[in-house]
């Protein structure tokens, strides 16, 4: 059984203090960051139900220099998610028993804690929940995935930077929720350059880790804009001019293959405040220099006013997973939003 005890203690005491009130209330989620809680019984969990979760939520992600999973999987069995852990913030319940009432998945939100999504699939018997799991488990792990960004998307809203987000809203139009220690790098009419450097502690020694943010901006002429071939050439004509790399001469890339494998970044369409959005995920690296790591890159159309909007997230922690630094910058990605044109 695999448990994360830094949320236990916090989750239990919270539940404790909502007993102890006259009136039920629900208390805030909580849990840490990229995490999912599988409740499920030991028996189980050590079976083949429990390696058909981690198949799906422990899958690679796409765009990282090294292997990482998705999700961080806790379980617990439950007897100890009833009376413990109820209030975290993800939750994947399973239900396998003979008796159950109603067999499928139900996705529920708020259930025992505000800010919570718990996802319930139900099943009479192991390998009929393998099943149902295989034919919706990436679906919940999807919608789990939305789930984190928001929640992520709210603190970053919280902590942004005032001064600079009304900046970026006088010079394009657009807000994004950059959070405090943001500085700016390189400022033209039509591009941003944003960075953030702090000291992070592992392994007993501090490291630098350096999170940027990009934007830029295009006249938009077609929807032949959206394909990873032109939107990573674009990138790498706007890298190339303006991100110099930490030696004389050295600017961002877009890393495209190494030693015969393709790392030409993936793709996919998404919705971000309601206008199509299209996302991708690769490495970059210097040219010139030894430096590289995972990028983000959320590129969207401003019909109204004729133009392309990228803005992109990038970080450099060669000593760290980059899983979670890569989720943050998603999640200020995906608080884009564009100011309406002003009435004639």
């Amino acid at each position: 059984m695999r448990i994360v005890a830094c949320s236990i203690g916090l989750i239990a005491a919270m539940l404790l203090i909502g007993c102890s009130g006259k009136k039920a209330y629900l208390p805030d989620s909580a849990g840490g960051q990229g995490e999912v809680l599988v409740v499920m019984s030991n028996g189980h969990w050590e079976g083949e139900p429990g390696a058909a979760v981690r198949s799906i939520f422990e899958q690679a992600i796409n765009g990282l220099p090294q292997r990482e999973a998705r999700f961080k999987l806790a379980q617990t069995t439950p007897e100890s998610f009833g009376t413990l852990l109820a209030a975290h913030h993800s939750v994947l319940l399973a239900v396998i028993d003979g008796a159950v009432d109603t067999v499928g998945v139900v996705r529920q939100r708020n259930k025992y804690a505000k800010g919570q999504l718990l996802v319930q699939i139900s099943a009479k018997d192991p390998v009929s929940w393998i099943g149902l799991l295989q034919r919706e488990g990436y679906a919940a792990a999807d919608l789990l995935e939305e789930h984190q960004r928001t929640r992520v998307g709210m603190r970053l809203a919280r902590e942004r930077d005032a001064a600079l987000v009304s900046s970026l809203k006088a010079q394009y139009g657009i807000t994004l929720d950059v959070p405090g220690g943001y500085r700016v790098m390189e400022q033209e009419p039509h591009f941003t350059w944003l960075q953030r450097d702090r000291i992070v502690t592992g392994s007993g020694l501090d490291h630098n880790v350096i999170e940027g943010v990009l934007i830029h901006v295009h006249s938009y002429t077609s929807d032949s804009t959206f394909s990873v071939p032109f939107l990573v050439e674009q990138r790498d004509s706007v890298t190339a001019a303006f991100v110099e790399g930490p030696s004389p001469g050295s600017y961002m890339v877009v890393q495209r293959e190494f030693e015969g494998t393709d790392l030409m970044p993936t793709s996919r369409s998404v919705t971000v405040d309601g206008r199509f959005g299209y996302l991708m995920h690769g490495l970059y690296g210097m040219q010139g220099a030894k430096m590289g790591g995972p990028f983000v890159s959320l590129s969207s159309v401003d019909e109204a006013r004729g133009r392309l909007i990228t803005v992109e997230g990038f970080v450099y922690a060669p000593q760290f997973d980059k899983r979670e630094y890569v989720r943050e910058l998603e999640a200020l990605l995906f608080s884009l939003r564009v100011a309406p044109t002003a009435s004639p």
